[in-house]
């Protein structure tokens, strides 16, 4: 029902209308595969307001590649689009924070000229103590909207840290011994979903299909999809979710995987790396991570912990510098026309020039990589002699370059690229097209989470990342009293 993977900031419901002839199942991929299709939408906003404001932008791209005519929206923080039960809209009380959002909102659609965006005023209240309130009524529109969107993200096709999701075949190996164990007799079949209803919507010998409170609407729907195709409807049997007596504050109430996903942040996933040639009493920690991912914010954390951090960034700009190691290699290689009349390297015209050329590029890399790697190696004799027994290299292009191999230990920072755009376009201000480009340029954060010892995440609240953090480095410092470099 929610077409989430190509428009990550909405779910989209399509009335049936719109789709003469085709069969509910199909109807994802359809409006995925589209453009700009509709002449009209409904946009509902249901997160806080507070939370709403950053995200707006893109929602309203989002729309926009949909809607390409009258977009109206309803404001409905709070509403809840969970559980069976059919969402009801309530009064919204206009206050200065609602009436600033309508502004912002109007101002944000500027930005799609081609739209004709209508905020709907019948919920919104004004408090008076000498006006009744309004009377809940059915508005009609001008335009009936042909595509119902929404800002609710639902988990289906985008689990929460997917880096970390246990690989299908061990997920079966374990749920088929779970079920020999607990009745040897039992005859099961465990099959991959490749639609969004599987053997529930078209196999004819099923008599009932058990749910939970949060799959019974999927189960009405694989419903509603058998009697199209003339098959009996299937007997639901809801089951309660087990609560988690011991998650925490951001975590599910339920016992669920995403919970234990979660906890594995911070940990360590698989042995350190022996590092002989290192600096002798001093462990090292390459921290990476893509593009907007918060990986800086991360090294600064760790360093208000204790850590010494090596930014290689800051080491690139002493390698380009008219005296570091990389400047006449770099003006030799590429020309005098890089540099600005000063002499310094412009490095939007040197970027310019490899941009998008993996030719180029790497006689760049080639390069610069070694000698950043130099100068990191330095930094690190200056953190032993300032008595530090923890070294962390921020680099976003650690694997890239190869410099995993002066670490003991890789740790990454992952967020959903949806949030990465997000974060880019609203830091740099780019276009959400240069956004996507520029992490299409760089490791998927699978590609890094399969080379890490370490995972964290930058998806909430700030105190829940200082906590990951501070999780990470209490169990980083057992590490290091068991290992014998750190006592030479």
């Amino acid at each position: 029902m929610f077409g989430l993977s190509r428009y990550p900031y909405l779910g989209v419901v399509v009335p049936k209308a719109v789709l003469p002839g085709r069969r509910s199942g199909s109807l994802r991929g359809w409006c995925l595969g589209s453009m700009a299709v509709f002449q009209s939408g409904l946009l509902v906003l249901t997160t806080p307001l507070a939370s709403l404001a950053p995200r707006l932008a893109p929602i309203l791209t989002s729309a926009a590649r949909l809607v390409n005519h009258t977009l109206y929206v309803h404001l409905q923080p709070g509403m809840s689009l969970e559980g069976p039960a059919q969402p009801q809209s309530s009064p919204v009380q206009a206050t200065f924070e609602v009436l600033d959002f309508i502004a912002h909102l109007y101002a944000g659609a500027n930005f799609h000229r081609h739209l004709d965006v209508r905020i709907l005023l019948t919920n919104i209240q004004t408090k008076s103590a000498f006006l009744p309130p309004l009377p809940s009524s059915v508005q009609n529109l001008a335009h009936p909207p042909e595509v119902v969107l929404t800002d609710f993200q639902t988990l289906d096709g985008s689990k929460l840290l997917p880096e970390l999701l246990q690989p299908y075949a061990e997920r079966v190996e374990h749920l088929s011994e779970f079920l020999v164990d607990i009745k040897p007799s039992l005859t099961f079949d465990v099959i991959p979903l490749l639609d969004p209803y599987g053997p529930a919507g078209s196999d004819p010998s099923l008599e009932f299909l058990v749910v939970s409170e949060e799959t019974y609407r999927g189960g009405m729907a694989a419903n509603r999809f058998r009697l199209e195709n003339d098959l009996e409807e299937l007997a639901l049997y809801q089951i309660q979710l087990v609560k988690d007596e011991s998650h925490e504050q951001h975590e599910e109430e339920k016992v669920s995987s995403s919970n234990a996903r979660q906890r594995l942040l911070g940990k360590l996933l698989r042995p350190p790396n022996k590092r002989p040639e290192l600096p002798s009493g001093l462990y090292v920690i390459g921290l990476t991570g893509i593009s907007g991912s918060g990986k800086s914010s991360i090294a600064q954390r760790l360093k208000g912990l204790g850590a010494f951090v090596i930014d290689s960034d800051h080491l690139g700009h002493r390698a380009y510098a008219p005296s570091g190691p990389a400047y006449q290699p770099v003006v030799e290689a590429f020309g005098t026309d890089i540099l600005h009349k000063d002499g310094i390297i412009n490095r939007k015209i040197l970027g310019s020039r490899v941009f998008g050329n993996k030719k180029q590029m790497k006689i760049l890399t080639d390069i610069v990589w070694p000698v950043i790697a130099k100068l990191a190696r330095e930094e690190m004799d200056l953190a032993v002699a300032e008595g530090k027994d923890v070294c962390v290299i921020d680099a976003a292009m650690l694997l890239e370059a190869g410099w995993q191999n002066m670490v003991h230990e890789v740790w990454t920072v992952v967020i959903p690229e949806t949030e990465a755009v997000r974060r880019i376009v609203e830091r740099d201000g780019l276009s959400e097209a240069a956004a996507q480009s520029r992490l299409q340029s760089q490791m998927s954060g699978q590609q890094l989470v399969d080379q890490s010892h370490v995972v964290l995440s930058t998806l909430w609240e700030p105190h829940v990342t200082q906590l990951q953090v501070e999780k990470a480095w209490n169990l980083l410092q057992k590490r290091i009293a068991k290992t014998p470099q750190a006592h030479d």
